[in-house]
């Protein structure tokens, strides 16, 4: 009792840490949002709205001056000889809109296709101007939006509906996958990004009948890779560091995607510079553009997405390999004072305590999984009794392999990681015993990876070596079904394993 008590007070201010941690981050995460969202919205004004214009130099100074006075920097204008080639403009999403002023009336081109904040915006403004000047202002919609998307609402909320899915998705498999070969590492986001999309694309055409399955499927399936692989790259390096993912995609990206209205333009200096970059707003705005514009000015906004999706693939393909810990030496290990061709045991050979050893005068280089189980403690005595009367060396190799390894939050893994020190603290310590029983020198590597791979791993590192050798295997029975004859990690090291593997009962 005395101990559990001891191990007590050292766990409890840990937890009230993680506690304290998670509301502050909570108390962080609020603050964060709420500003930037109402700074995005509480006001919003245009910044250098892209406007067409129509008619002589006379008047388009005279509207450009009116404008220019009663809202500063609110519009960028571009001249246009006629309502047709304006029309093509705000079709091919050079400009938002335009302002026909040739006759004796004002004519303004809108698109509430192309979000209703600038439909808006410049309806107000040139109905401000056509009153100061005693024209009569006629609006017209030269795209208009389908039936099923009445304001053009739907490809924004189509993508928003796919952010929080994509993020939980590159945190899951970081997680969940965290010890799995490399290749499933980027296998897993891909293949969720990809059904995503499907998904996604099958719905939203099933509801708002938009069309163009085969583009907007594959927007959405880029646009959720582009959020999850950098969080799955994130969550693998540690994965409190979710929280930055969070902030960028969610917390940051939906002000400054300017919501379904597409206000992207109309949000303050600091929220407009990061526009171009985030991939919420750019998602939105290229299926917009493939719905109503033909595919216009999409090309920027793809590219955008594939870089973030490339940069997240990337990450989950190196930051494994960086990661990837170091040999740990607990005891100094003694060059074998000869060197021989190794035991003769051909792969999948099976042997027992006791059995004949033909090469008993040559040097052997045994490789032996231990987790401390009573029959990884017979693999390893069996293995270290046979070195004490033999040339050779003794490397053992501890697998600490968890599927999870962390909380979705990230604020508990001290702990956890603690816990998983301790246990290791305690394999090795087992491993120093066992070998100084023997007298037989040892190295010992605690490896994060499953045992299989962790012991086939230690194994090539050992045979390509200086002095080279072809390593032994060394593994226990299972002692997790103990009615099994030898358990699943010694089956699948006999079927992968290019060196000997000897399974002591």
């Amino acid at each position: 009792m005395a101990a559990r008590h001891a191990g007590d007070g050292r766990r409890f201010p840990s937890r009230y840490r993680a506690l304290a941690g998670f509301i502050v981050a909570s108390a962080a995460f609020v603050a964060i949002f709420v500003a930037l969202t109402l700074s995005a919205f509480h006001r919003p004004t245009p910044h250098d709205l892209p406007v067409g214009i129509v008619g002589s130099a006379a008047v388009t100074r005279q509207v450009e001056h009116a404008l220019q006075a009663a809202v500063p920097g609110a519009f960028r204008f571009r001249s246009y000889p006629s309502d047709a080639s304006a029309t093509t403009g705000i079709a091919q999403r050079e400009v938002d809109g335009a302002l026909v002023a040739s006759g004796a009336n004002l004519r303004l081109l809108v698109t509430q296709a192309g979000g209703t904040g600038p439909d808006q915006a410049l309806s107000g403004a040139f109905a401000a101007v056509a009153a100061r000047s005693g024209r009569q202002l006629t609006v017209s919609d030269v795209v208009l939006p389908r039936a099923n998307d009445s304001q053009a609402l739907s490809s924004w909320f189509v993508v928003l509906s796919v952010l929080i899915p994509s993020l939980a998705a590159g945190s899951a498999s970081a997680l969940a996958f965290r010890r799995a070969p490399r290749a499933w590492a980027v296998a897993v986001p891909v293949a969720a990004a990809v059904v995503s999309g499907l998904v996604a694309a099958a719905i939203l055409d099933g509801i708002a009948g938009l069309g163009h399955y085969p583009a907007i499927g594959g927007i959405i399936a880029l646009f959720s890779l582009a959020v999850a692989a950098p969080t799955a790259v994130l969550a693998r390096m540690r994965p409190p560091l979710v929280a930055l993912a969070v902030l960028v995609f969610i917390v940051a990206g939906i002000p400054v995607s300017g919501g379904p209205a597409n206000l992207a333009s109309f949000t303050p200096g600091f929220l407009r510079f990061f526009s171009p970059v985030l991939p919420l707003g750019i998602a939105a705005s290229a299926i917009r553009n493939v719905v109503y514009f033909g595919g216009h000015a999409t090309s920027p906004y793809l590219w955008t997405l594939a870089a973030w999706a490339l940069v997240g693939v990337a990450g989950l393909i190196l930051v494994p390999a960086l990661r990837r810990p170091a040999l740990a030496l607990t005891e100094p290990l003694t060059p074998p004072p000869i060197l021989a061709e190794p035991v003769s045991v051909p792969p999948g050979h099976a042997s027992v305590p006791g059995s004949p050893d033909p090469g008993a005068g040559q040097s052997v280089t045994l490789v032996v999984g231990f987790d401390d189980s009573e029959p990884a403690q017979r693999a390893l005595s069996w293995g270290a009794d046979l070195l004490r009367k033999r040339p050779g060396a003794l490397h053992v190799i501890y697998a600490d392999h968890m599927l999870i390894d962390s909380d979705l939050s990230g604020f508990g893994r001290a702990e956890m990681d603690e816990d998983r020190d301790e246990k290791a603290a305690r394999v090795a310590e087992a491993a120093k015993e066992i070998a100084a029983a023997a007298g037989t020198p040892y190295t010992f590597e605690r490896r994060e990876e499953s045992p299989e791979t962790a012991i086939l791993d230690a194994a090539g590192t050992y045979a390509t070596a200086e002095p080279a050798s072809t390593p032994i295997i060394v593994t226990g029975r299972s002692h997790h079904v103990p009615h099994r004859v030898i358990g699943s990690v010694p089956v699948r090291l006999l079927h992968e394993s290019p060196y000997p593997v000897v399974t002591i009962p």
